[in-house]
């Protein structure tokens, strides 16, 4: 195996000279620095991370407790491992990883996610290496999960030369994992200034007791019939009643919702509500094609809404301005002032998180609700659809590759590794010590943290963590950072207000999302480039365009001939050239 083969002129021309010196932390030379992984006591593997714990629990990835437990209980190629962990410098991964490769001090192995280039790429690079025959020969565990879910079984795959080859790791979930975010309103307004839409009678509500925050109730009937929103026809009647709640409080600089600062979301939030996909951008259907969004009467409708609701003023003015602020945290100081009723935020901002005893916020309960289905705007194909296409996990979890520092014999004990983590122990350990592994081990970090009874305890086939998954130590206790694991079905003990979100949030499956690494990866380098061109032209187009639209200062969405218009200027960046590639990458994986 040729362990340090030539480096790619396009990475190393990505860099600046004078940031190397952030390259040791590897501690490998590049050329012959490392110690054999056939010699010595144990198989040494550095190993680079985005992203550790807070130093406040331990200095180094190191000294995870599980990482220390493995390393001192386990082999693998018959010899144990000995980790070397490098966490890259907060703020600063992406130009970190690419600084270690343009060097050639990085690691054996190298956590992906902030790769510019794709496996691809960095396999004709030089840096990684080929697993195709390894990872079957030594990985069954692995190669059992792919087999029993056939639906990601894509995803372990890059085409070179028209051939499919195994050029990384991933990690997948058993289920996929709750969302982190989503759509958050105003419940305490829509009980006090709502009233029943078919009986015209006020709703019922309040603190069952006063000293419980988890108390509340209400009798709370939306248009559409149940106690939580559904269509956009529910959300236009919550918007009313936000007006009567900020004109009762004496809120003048409040509004109903603010849209993330580009007027649309490329992951299809929101959009999704009309005709079902993400169709603001490109995305997969359910029959497995890749669609341009942004020329369909779906994505017309959907800012012919927009448009409405900017009208009547129920969209934040000044929503264009927060272009500094994440899709889950526009306006976050306004939200949290009690002025707006309905946003897409985090777990945070749940239930009376966001109660500051002050007139806005007194008695403020916040509930989640889903992705809504348009049924009012557009015509009868973009109405009443399930949405499908929107921010939210999937099965995959992270993409690690080997690189060609490795000998054979360290590849072999680092696949043996990561496929001990996709058997039933493997996956139990991971997620951290259960109570007889720690009195049996006594880890001082678990005592010194006070988790004597263990990270978790499973109940049936149930696995409940002992400790909250929103606090940071529930990563600490176990090896979460380490990308190829198979996280196991976790009861996270949310409470009622989280638990209503999250019901709320993952009410809608969404289909195989278009931009998965196995379709990024089938690509040559020249459909990469191409697929890249069209994409930036496209997006420096719609970041022009899309906001104006919405408030009624550019292409006009209601007349056809602006529309037809705005479709002609698009088509001239040739969004179909992208959208040939995508679709020819989605047949050849299903091969």
């Amino acid at each position: 195996m040729n362990r340090f083969k030539c480096m790619g002129k396009k990475v190393l021309a990505s860099v600046l000279a004078g940031s190397m010196l952030l390259a040791t932390a590897c501690g490998q030379s590049g050329s012959g620095g490392k110690d054999s992984g056939a010699s010595g006591d144990a198989y040494k593997i550095s190993y680079w991370i985005p992203m550790g714990e807070d130093t406040s629990f331990y200095d180094s990835y190191n000294d995870n407790p599980i990482v220390k437990y493995i390393e001192q209980n386990y082999t693998f190629n018959e010899k144990p491992i000995s980790f070397d962990f490098y966490v890259a410098p907060a703020g600063s991964q992406s130009d970190n990883f690419t600084t270690l490769l343009s060097t050639g001090e990085y690691c054996d192995i190298m956590d992906l996610s902030m790769s510019p280039e794709s496996p691809v790429q960095l396999y004709d690079d030089g840096i990684l290496q080929d697993l195709t025959e390894l990872v079957p020969a030594h990985m069954p565990n692995y190669m059992a999960y792919l087999e029993a879910n056939p639906d990601v079984q894509s995803e372990i795959y890059s085409i070179v030369d028209g051939e499919k080859k195994i050029l990384n790791l991933n990690g997948f979930y058993e289920k996929i994992d709750d969302n982190f975010q989503g759509f958050c309103y105003r419940r305490d307004w829509i009980a006090k200034y709502g009233t029943n839409p078919v009986t015209g009678e006020a709703f019922t509500y309040g603190f069952a007791d006063e000293s419980d925050n988890f108390s509340w109730e209400d009798n709370v009937v939306f248009p559409s019939g149940g106690s939580d929103p559904v269509y956009i026809s529910d959300w236009e009647w919550m918007f009313d009643i936000f007006d009567k709640a900020m004109e009762d409080l004496g809120v003048t600089d409040g509004y109903c919702y603010a849209p993330y600062f580009q007027g649309i979301m490329q992951t299809g939030d929101l959009a999704c509500a009309f005709g079902g996909g993400g169709n603001c951008y490109w995305y997969r259907n359910k029959e497995n094609e890749a669609v341009f969004g942004p020329v369909t009467d779906d994505f017309r409708a959907y800012l012919q809404c927009l448009n409405t609701w900017y009208t009547k003023g129920w969209v934040d003015p000044a929503f264009a301005e927060h272009n500094q602020d994440m899709f889950f945290s526009v306006d976050q100081a306004k939200v949290f002032s009690g002025k707006v009723g309905l946003w897409q935020g985090l777990m945070s901002t749940l239930g009376t998180q966001i109660d500051a005893g002050d007139a806005y916020t007194t008695g403020a309960v916040v509930y989640g609700c889903r992705q809504p289905m348009n049924d009012i705007y557009g015509d009868e194909s973009s109405q009443n659809v399930e949405p499908y296409t929107f921010y939210t996990y999937n099965k995959v979890y992270g993409s690690v590759g080997l690189t060609t520092k490795m000998s054979e014999e360290e590849t072999i004990a680092f696949l043996e590794f990561t496929d001990f983590l996709f058997s039933e122990e493997g996956s139990e350990l991971a997620l951290g010590f259960n109570k007889e592994q720690y009195d049996a081990c006594k880890d001082e970090f678990y005592t010194k943290q006070g988790v004597t009874e263990g990270a978790y305890r499973k109940e049936g086939d149930n696995y409940i963590l002992n400790v909250d998954a929103s606090d940071p130590l529930s990563n600490a206790v176990s090896l979460n950072r380490v990308v190829s694991r198979l996280a196991l079905p976790v009861d996270k003990q949310y409470d009622r207000y989280v638990s209503q979100a999250v019901s709320e949030w993952n009410y809608y499956e969404t289909a195989p999302i278009l931009f998965s690494a196995s379709v990024s990866n089938a690509m040559t380098t020249e459909e990469s480039s191409e697929v890249s061109s069209v994409r930036n032209s496209v997006d420096q187009f719609m970041i022009r365009s899309i906001s104006p639209m919405i408030m009624s200062k550019g292409y006009d969405v209601w007349d056809d001939a602006s529309w037809e218009q705005y479709c002609t200027d698009i088509n001239k960046f040739q969004p179909e050239n992208a959208t040939t590639i995508y679709n020819e990458k989605l047949q050849l994986l299903e091969q």
